[in-house]
């Protein structure tokens, strides 16, 4: 008979120990055991930006797939958005607490006369899906989940031109 292996009470660790948990499980591929070290060490506050690597969706790799987006809002003369922020309204100035806060809120504007767009990138905690948006002129426009960036970055482009149009 096997027996399952006894569960450890992250709680009870020391941020010490949380963190050599975290590196044994990541060498590991324990991806659960990853996920609730990371939650832990959210939740105490103590983990960082490199901690999150361990997770293939985090604010480096969010921060890459938007370079193009970024790229394209560069390019709009004139543009009165910045054309690419890692601090959206609903990550700074609120409490991890709040309901409306997100772990990743990232985007990418655009804002002339004739369009004021925006392609913004959530993920509501780590460990979680990105989930990509487009508004145009205050209006959702469209959700694109990660294997649907060539979609998104081809409508952007339209937004693109017809900011300069």
């Amino acid at each position: 008979m096997v027996v399952p292996p006894k569960q450890i009470d992250l709680t009870k660790l020391t941020s010490k120990e949380l963190k050599s948990y975290l590196a044994n499980n990541q060498k590991a591929a324990q991806t659960e055991a990853v996920l609730a070290a990371l939650h832990e060490m959210e939740r105490r506050g103590i983990a960082t930006r490199t901690d999150f690597q361990a997770l293939h969706w985090n604010q480096d790799s969010i921060s890459q797939v938007m370079q193009p987006f970024k790229e394209v809002a560069s390019a709009v003369p004139d543009n009165q958005r910045t054309a690419y922020t890692e601090a959206g309204g609903l990550r700074i100035g609120r409490s991890k607490n709040d309901p409306e806060w997100f772990w990743i809120d990232t985007y990418s504007a655009i804002k002339t006369p004739a369009i004021n767009a925006i392609l913004v990138c959530y993920v509501k905690r780590p460990g979680e899906e990105p989930e990509f948006k487009l508004q145009i002129n205050g209006e959702f426009v469209h959700s694109y989940n990660a294997d649907h960036l060539t979609d998104a970055l081809v409508e952007w482009k339209k937004v693109a031109a017809k900011a300069i149009s």
